[in-house]
Formats: C-alpha cells, sequence, structure tokens
C-alpha cells in the first residue's frame, strides 16, 4: 500500500511542477487574467547583425541607361518599270521555250509499239509460226537457225527448231510444249511489233492471261488437222476458252490464222 500510495505522490508532484504559483486568483464573477510561468517565457531576441540586415534588404536598383535608335536614311526609289541598259541588251531566257526542231525530230524517230499475243489449243503452231516471223524478218539469222535445228535434232524434236526462238527454256524445249510466255520484236519503217508467244496447255492459263494483258493485237491459231480443230472447240479446249479470254483483258482486234 505504501509503495502505491508513494508513486501516485511522485506522478502528482511531477504534474503540479509546470503550474505558475504566481498567477492571478480566480475570483468567480471576475475576468480571469492568464499570465505564463517565469520558466516559459521566451528569452528576448538579440537584434540582428548588419551583414544579415544587408543580406535580408535588397539593395535598390541602378536605372538602365536608355539607348537610342538610329534610324538609317531610306533608300532611294528607282523605277523598275523601265529596263536598265546591262537587262536590255542580255534579256531573260525563256525556260519554258524549248527547240522546236529537235522536240520535232525526237518525236518523229520514235516508232509506235504494237504487241501481238499468239494464242490457241497446245500444239497449234504458234511458237513455231513465231519463230518463222523473227526468221523473215532479220532478228534470228541463218547461223543460229542451224545450230537450233541441231540440238532439235540430238532431242528428237527435228521439227520444233523454229520454235526455240521464243522458247529459250530447257523444260520447254525438252517437254516440246511452252510453259512461260515467249518474248521476241521486230521493226519496220514506222512500227516496232513485239511478239508474245502464250502457252496453249490448260495447265498454264495463268501465264496466257499475262501475256493477253499486254497486247494490242490477239492473233487466235487454229490447227486444221484432223480433231484437233474438234479439240480445241469442246469442253476444256484452250481455243475457245483463249478467245473468251483475250477479250476478257481488253483486246479489241483478233485475228484468226
Amino acid at each position: 500500500m505504501t509503495d502505491s500510495w508513494e508513486v501516485e505522490a511522485e506522478k502528482l508532484a511531477e504534474q503540479t511542477t509546470g503550474l505558475n504559483i504566481n498567477a492571478h486568483e480566480f475570483v468567480p464573477g471576475k475576468p480571469f487574467v492568464f499570465s505564463m510561468p517565469e520558466s516559459v517565457t521566451e528569452p528576448p531576441k538579440e537584434p540582428l547583425s548588419t551583414e544579415i540586415v544587408q543580406k535580408i534588404v535588397p539593395e535598390p536598383e541602378k536605372p538602365v541607361p536608355k539607348v537610342e535608335k538610329v534610324q538609317k536614311p531610306a533608300a532611294p526609289k528607282t523605277d523598275t518599270t523601265k529596263p536598265t541598259s546591262a537587262a536590255a541588251s542580255n534579256p531573260p531566257k525563256d525556260a519554258t521555250k524549248y527547240d522546236t526542231a529537235a522536240v520535232q525530230s525526237f518525236l518523229s524517230d520514235r516508232k509506235e509499239s504494237v504487241n501481238i499475243v499468239f494464242i490457241g489449243h497446245v500444239d497449234a503452231g504458234k511458237s513455231t509460226i513465231g519463230g518463222q516471223i523473227l526468221h523473215l524478218t532479220g532478228m534470228v539469222d541463218k547461223r543460229t537457225l542451224d545450230k537450233f535445228e541441231q540440238e532439235a535434232e540430238a532431242k528428237g524434236r527435228a521439227t520444233w527448231y523454229l520454235s526455240w526462238a521464243l522458247d529459250t527454256n530447257n523444260e520447254e524445249r525438252d517437254k516440246g510444249k511452252t510453259v512461260e510466255c515467249g518474248r521476241g520484236f521486230f521493226e519496220t519503217e514506222r512500227k516496232r511489233f513485239t511478239i508474245l508467244d502464250a502457252p496453249g496447255h490448260g495447265a498454264f492459263v495463268p501465264n496466257m492471261i499475262n501475256g493477253a494483258c499486254q497486247a494490242d493485237v490477239a492473233v487466235l491459231v487454229i490447227s486444221a488437222r484432223q480433231n484437233e480443230f474438234e479439240t480445241g472447240f469442246d469442253r476444256g479446249g484452250q481455243t475457245r476458252e483463249h478467245a473468251m479470254l483475250a477479250k476478257t483483258t481488253g483486246v479489241k482486234h483478233l485475228v484468226i490464222l
């Protein structure tokens, strides 16, 4: 018991140490005047040093001297309506004017281009006709044809040597069938003709369409041999299909051979 009372007494003493013993007496009905204890009062502030005052108070701004703008004298106006002597003696060249004689000579030298595609059923003789045209127009010389004939005879296709002028692929020469669209050309005095040899097998119709899209004129080659004529016009025959595809691709002129 004594210990507990002593502990409570110490706590009470700690709480009352901060009380102001010099405080005014509280009297009911009169205003109460609050005063801080002497131990809590703030110490008097020391005056600021001159260095601190100089740092806090900014120095007065110095006036900026005014700079007067000097106006340049205006340049004398010149009359642009009349050309000077140098401009009159050397007039500027007009870039839009060309030498008409040179342009006319250039246009006259250019030849009109005409693309001709040979279409029709397989083994109708399209490549052979194209090779014969190239030979007659001098685009394939006699020496080259003799070489083609010897090579074709060695492979057992002696009568097909003319088609080798357009069938340049080894696969085409071995099988005797055009796979890709062959190309050759010959010229006349005013025109340049390009020969397009379209494949006639049904498996290579996309390559035929590729050649027909570039053509201005189509030559439909029809075989006159027995059963070959009818086969080309039967269902699945390339004679009928090639004629329809040529019209679909925009070929306006069709020659029957």
